[in-house]
């Protein structure tokens, strides 16, 4: 009798968490959603648990990046390097190069300030003290597309919609940082970084001595070849440091700069001009520096649904893919997007099922279900090689990149999800693990208004706690 009581107690016991379609639907009416506006589906080892509006296509903004990073991992060596090239083809004598020096641009998401350093200083040790010629800039191994025409058609000066090229530096924005001036009508002190002679400064802002005023406005604009950031507004003295990101727009000329700024830093001197041009065919390499590996950069673009990085990956994934690009030179997008459909064609997503014009989800072109979303992510889950790698590049709930500052609590470190969102489109989608039983596979989407959106975000973590307990 004692046991038939225990096993009654254990079974009501579990049953507390048994989650049913029914108790989803109560919380969606609970946060004042329409399940219209909504695509959500939850699968527990392939069998599906829940699915409301799981079919419907809908704009899944940077959840995109789920299927952009499923295809890279799986088409390109995890250990692949994209190289940075120093090269001429003139000859030193003494301490002097008698012609041009080259970059060679490989398509490195990851080229930055620290990268730059390292090539230089490879580059010193040619002992080479003086160049001749000029600056040439290579960045033939994608084409000269600079924004992808599958984003939005609007140019905005932010970080986000910074250019693609195969030579690019520092994501290709700038770090503005603004602090109060010492005293009240001074102007705001402003910090470029990096900063050089390609970007020029216009600073109108002033201090304030009222205390919590913040009215500082950051734009870029073009100058010719060139840009400027323009500073207006005000700033409490006793206000902290600000900082802002503006995307540049001509990678070429940005990153030749930057090279000959690095390069006068170190003592070498350049007399000739920058421009763009190939390499010499007979050119001989003088420094080289890699990128990180595929998978560490992937893992970048997931954490911080980096839009710069998508965007680099699928045009290298162009260049490497030989039946699309065999000689890997100027890569499209259009081709990288080809090669994403051919790796969605073995996953079993059917190509006039979906719609998919922009990899970084930059856009209300894209449209997927939840269901196949799901597809993907149990592709890549039942995928040893790089399930870990992927599951690795997922913000974790409460720690790290964009879900940081969601779901904080102990037990929410078991969810390893990707975000997305645009005005009115908001989107989580990834894995719930459970310390005892197989982790779900989860996709959830809301298409609607702008309002409504904002409020999307606790709509899920609502849905995710209920999921916890299971």
């Amino acid at each position: 009798m004692k046991h038939r009581l225990f096993l009654s107690f254990l079974l009501l016991s579990l049953n507390a968490h048994a989650l049913t379609e029914a108790d989803f639907k109560k919380i969606i009416k609970k946060h004042h959603f329409t399940e219209s506006s909504l695509g959500l589906y939850v699968e527990e080892d392939g069998k599906k648990l829940f699915a409301i509006n799981a079919d419907k296509l809908m704009v899944p903004a940077s959840l995109t990046k789920i299927i952009t990073g499923g295809a890279i991992l799986t088409k390109i060596p995890l250990n692949k390097k994209f190289n940075t090239t120093l090269m001429s083809s003139a000859t030193v004598t003494g301490d002097s190069l008698k012609g041009s020096l080259c970059l060679k641009g490989g398509g490195d998401p990851s080229f930055v300030s620290e990268k730059m350093w390292y090539l230089v200083n490879e580059f010193i040790r040619t002992g080479v003290k003086t160049i001749e010629g000029d600056i040439v800039i290579d960045d033939t191994r994608f084409d000269k597309e600079l924004f992808d025409q599958g984003r939005d058609t609007t140019r905005v000066d932010r970080a986000f919609d910074a250019p693609i090229s195969a030579v690019s530096f520092n994501w290709n924005s700038i770090n503005v940082f603004v602090r109060p001036g010492d005293k009240a009508d001074d102007s705001v002190k402003v910090f470029l970084d990096p900063a050089n002679d390609y970007v020029e400064l216009e600073n109108k802002a002033k201090t304030v001595a009222k205390s919590n005023v913040k009215t500082i406005e950051v734009s870029r604009v073009k100058l010719g070849l060139k840009d400027k950031i323009i500073i207006t507004g005000s700033l409490s003295m006793n206000a902290g440091e600000m900082v802002v990101y503006k995307g540049i727009t001509n990678p070429a000329l940005w990153t030749a700069s930057h090279l000959k700024d690095f390069l006068g830093q170190r003592g070498i001197t350049v007399k000739g001009i920058v421009k763009v041009a190939e390499c010499d065919a007979d050119s001989k390499t003088l420094a080289i520096v890699g990128s990180k590996n595929l998978n560490e950069i992937t893992s970048d673009m997931l954490k911080f649904s980096n839009n710069f990085v998508a965007e680099m990956l699928v045009k290298n994934l162009a260049a490497e893919d030989t039946l699309l690009n065999p000689k890997a030179k100027n890569a499209s997008m259009k081709d990288g997007i080809e090669s994403i459909k051919s790796y969605l064609d073995k996953v079993g997503l059917a190509r006039k099922d979906y719609v998919l014009e922009n990899v970084s989800g930059l856009t209300r072109g894209n449209k997927f279900t939840a269901t196949q979303i799901a597809k993907v992510l149990d592709n890549i889950k039942n995928d040893f090689l790089i399930f870990p790698e992927f599951l690795s590049g997922l913000p974790i709930a409460g720690m790290d990149g964009t879900l940081k500052n969601r779901l904080k609590n102990d037990n929410f470190t078991l969810v390893r999800a990707k975000t997305g969102y645009l005005d009115g489109v908001v989107g989580l989608a990834g894995y719930i693990g459970r310390k005892d039983n197989s982790p779900l596979t989860f996709v959830f989407m809301f298409n609607g208004g702008f309002d409504q959106g904002l409020a999307a975000r606790p709509l899920f973590d609502d849905l995710i706690s209920e999921l916890l307990k299971m």
